[in-house]
C-alpha cells in the first residue's frame, strides 16, 4: 500500500490532506469523490496508514516502515475498519448493497477503547451501496464519532447518498487521470503497444482501473463492429440483427458499462469533430474517416439526443435494474427511429 506521496496524478487532491496531516488540523469524516479507478482507493488507503503511522515523516504521510503501517497494508491492524460489499452467500460476485448489520458491528466496536489507545480509523469503501437505512444507521455515529476516531468514505457517485451524510463529511474531489498519464500506466500495466495504450487511456475517460478492464474485455477487438451496428447515419440496419445485439449485451452485464463507454466516446467524438477539432483530438482516431463520415451527415442537435438517449439507457440498467435486454432493444429503436427521420428529411 503506498503512502499518500506516491499516490499519482491527484496532486490538487492531496495537497489539502498533506497540509492537514502536517498540521494536525484534521476533519473527522472526509468524503472521497470522483470516477472509479483515479486513486481514491489508494489515496484513502495511504491516509488511513498515515493517521495509524507508529513514526510519522515530518510533513505527516506514513513511514511505512513501523509495524502499525505493515498490519494497515495488509488490512491487519485492530484500530482500522473496512466496510465494503461482502461476498454473496452462492460465491457469484458480491452482494449490491452494504448491509446495515455491518454497521451495527461497526457500532459495537466503536463503542469499545482503540486497540493501540490511539486513533481508529474507518474505511468506508463504495458508499453508494448504502441504503437509506444503512445510511441513517451509520448518520448517528458520523455525527458523534468519538475521540480520534476518522472516517473516509469513498464514491464515484456521490449523488447517490444522503444529503446528511453529505453535510458532515469534508469532500475531496479526484479528478480523471491526464490521457498521458493513464496511457504510460496502461502501456506498462497490461504490457500493450503505444498506440493501443492511447487508445485504451482515451477510452477509459482518465481511469486506469477501466482501462484494465477494457483490455481484457471481448468488447475491444468488437469496437469497429459494435460502433457501426450502432451509428448507421441512414437508419437502413435491420432491426432483427441489433435485437440479436441487444439479446447478447442482456446475457453479459458485466460488459455492459464498457459498451455504454464505447457508445458515448463515439458520439462525443463526433460533436468533437462537429466543433472543428482536429482527429488527434478524438478518441477513435483510427475510425476517423468514419467518425468524418458521420459527423458530416448527423447534425448536432441528433447526436446530442443519441448522447441523452444512451445516458438514460445506461442510468436505466446499470443503476435501476432495469431489464437489459427490453431498454437495450427499445435505444436501438430509437436510434434507427431517429436516423430514418434524418433520411427523410434529406430526401425531401
Amino acid at each position: 500500500m503506498p503512502p499518500l506521496c506516491d499516490v499519482e496524478g491527484q496532486d490538487r487532491a492531496l495537497e489539502g490532506l498533506k497540509r492537514a496531516l502536517k498540521g494536525q488540523r484534521l476533519h473527522h469524516a472526509y468524503l472521497f469523490a470522483g470516477p472509479d479507478g483515479v486513486g481514491k482507493r489508494l489515496a484513502a488507503q495511504g491516509l488511513a496508514e498515515a493517521l495509524l503511522c507508529e513514526h510519522p515523516l515530518d510533513d505527516g504521510d506514513a513511514c511505512t516502515q513501523c509495524k502499525a503501517c505493515r498490519r494497515v497494508a495488509e488490512q491487519q491492524h485492530p484500530d482500522l475498519h473496512v466496510l465494503e460489499r461482502q461476498d454473496r452467500p452462492d460465491g457469484k460476485g458480491l452482494e449490491r448493497q452494504i448491509k446495515i448489520d455491518q454497521v451495527r458491528a461497526l457500532q459495537r466496536a466503536l463503542s469499545f477503547k482503540s486497540f493501540e489507545g490511539g486513533r481508529r480509523v474507518v474505511l468506508l469503501l463504495e458508499a453508494e451501496a448504502m441504503n437509506p437505512a444503512t445510511a441513517n444507521a451509520l448518520l448517528k455515529t458520523l455525527e458523534e464519532p468519538g475521540d480520534d476516531t476518522f472516517f473516509v468514505l469513498v464514491s464515484h457517485a456521490p449523488n447517490r447518498l444522503l444529503p446528511t451524510i453529505l453535510s458532515r463529511c469534508q469532500r475531496v474531489r479526484f479528478g480523471p487521470l491526464s490521457r498521458a498519464y493513464v496511457t504510460r500506466r496502461l502501456t506498462e500495466l497490461a504490457e500493450l503497444t503505444p498506440d493501443a495504450g492511447a487508445l485504451l487511456a482515451g477510452l477509459s475517460e482518465g481511469s486506469i482501473g477501466r482501462g484494465l478492464a477494457l483490455a481484457s474485455s471481448g468488447l475491444l477487438a468488437r469496437r469497429a463492429e459494435l460502433i457501426a451496428a450502432i451509428d448507421d447515419p441512414h437508419g437502413l440496419r435491420r432491426l432483427d440483427a441489433l435485437s440479436e445485439l441487444a439479446d447478447q449485451l442482456g446475457r453479459d452485464k458485466a460488459e455492459l458499462p464498457l459498451f455504454f463507454l464505447l457508445l458515448r466516446t463515439w458520439y462525443r467524438d463526433l460533436l468533437l469533430l462537429q466543433a472543428g477539432r482536429p482527429a488527434e483530438a478524438l478518441v477513435h482516431q483510427d475510425l476517423a474517416d468514419r467518425a468524418r463520415r458521420s459527423a458530416a451527415e448527423v447534425p448536432f442537435s441528433a447526436i446530442d439526443h443519441r448522447l441523452a438517449l444512451i445516458q438514460a439507457t445506461e442510468r436505466d440498467i446499470l443503476d435501476g435494474n432495469a431489464n437489459a435486454r427490453l431498454f437495450l432493444e427499445r435505444l436501438f429503436v430509437h436510434l434507427v427511429d431517429d436516423a430514418r427521420a434524418i433520411r427523410a428529411g434529406s430526401a425531401r
